[in-house]
């Protein structure tokens, strides 16, 4: 656990601090990420990759539609980067491990939904990897409800998956 949350944290300072040449460094670890749970027995890995890819492609949706609808502006780019795909790609890689510790409660998973995760864009900000025309306080409130919904979907996605098991990968 304390590798899974030391190589997101490692990658969401290098993606928002370089962008695009951070991506090599993320995807090795989430390669190492993933080869891990391979060798170590973990049946679960295959169904983690499902996990990764249901909670990267709804974070790019949900970040495609805040920037289409203004909340968001990257510099130089019209959509969401691709720096900003391999976050959310690492973010995933955090929910079965280091923040698996928030799967046994709803409440926890609203409130640290509410607070973290729009905290981070404010940092984002402050780094100059964003852009957020509405300011830091209309961006949080607007925000933190949804990323509240999130956790929950998230961590409804991961225990139906984990349900399911690998014949749900098969």
């Amino acid at each position: 656990m304390l590798i899974n949350i030391i190589g997101f944290n490692l990658s969401w300072f290098g993606l928002v601090l370089l962008g695009n040449d951070f991506i090599p460094v993320t995807l090795c670890w989430l390669i190492y990420h993933l080869y891990q749970g391979q060798r170590s027995g973990n049946k679960q890995w295959r169904t983690e990759i499902v996990l990764i890819s249901l909670v990267t492609a709804t974070g790019i949706l949900v970040d495609s539609v805040l920037t289409l609808s203004g909340i968001f502006q990257f510099p130089e780019h019209h959509i969401i980067p691709l720096w900003l795909v391999m976050l959310w790609a690492s973010f995933a890689a955090t929910i079965a491990h280091s923040l698996q510790f928030l799967a046994k409660s709803k409440r926890l998973q609203l409130l640290i939904g509410f607070v973290f995760p729009p905290f981070s864009y404010l940092a984002g900000a402050s780094f100059l990897a964003v852009e957020l025309p509405y300011g830091p306080y209309i961006t949080y409130f607007v925000l933190a409800p949804i990323w509240s919904i999130l956790m929950l979907l998230f961590y409804q996605c991961w225990t139906f998956i984990k349900r399911k098991g690998d014949n749900y990968v098969n």
